[in-house]
């Protein structure tokens, strides 16, 4: 009976001292990983395509004789105007002419409120990391069409 109870004693030291490490659990990490998308530096600039597309009011959209799209949202490590640039490059090629935005959130990296959840992806400069940057936005924008530009 001693033995038993020695044993059994053992055994739940030894699995006390079995050391778990903090954070996230390694399928989560992946399915983070796995959210990024790697985007040319190209497309945080200017272009041609970025250029054409009007940033403005819905109400001047929609008076303009425009047609709500869709909302699109982007999520970058770079700042609010490469970002811009990103969404009006995106929305030239679906096919938009104007975009409103509706909601717009710039952190700081030294602000410590980066949170990314699984539905997200995250559009990543090329030979950037999102570890590490210095800004993450977030802007979400809804997209017209229009017969008379």
């Amino acid at each position: 009976m001693r033995k038993l109870l020695l044993l059994g004693m053992a055994s739940l030291f030894l699995t006390g001292c079995v050391y778990l490490p903090a954070g996230r659990f390694l399928e989560e990490q992946r399915s983070y990983i796995d959210k990024t998308v790697s985007v040319p530096n190209v497309y945080f600039m200017e272009t041609p395509q970025s250029k054409s597309v009007i940033v403005g009011s819905s109400i001047f959209h929609q008076a303009a004789g425009c047609q709500f799209m869709q909302r699109y949202k982007v999520r970058t490590n770079a700042t609010f105007s490469e970002s811009l640039n990103l969404i009006k490059y995106r929305s030239a090629m679906m096919g938009a002419k104007r975009l409103s935005i509706v909601k717009h959130e710039e952190v700081d990296a030294s602000e410590g409120r980066i949170v990314i959840y699984d539905d997200d992806v995250v559009y990543l400069q090329a030979g950037t990391s999102l570890q590490g940057a210095a800004f993450h936005t977030t802007i979400s924008a809804d997209l017209y069409d229009c017969v008379h530009s």
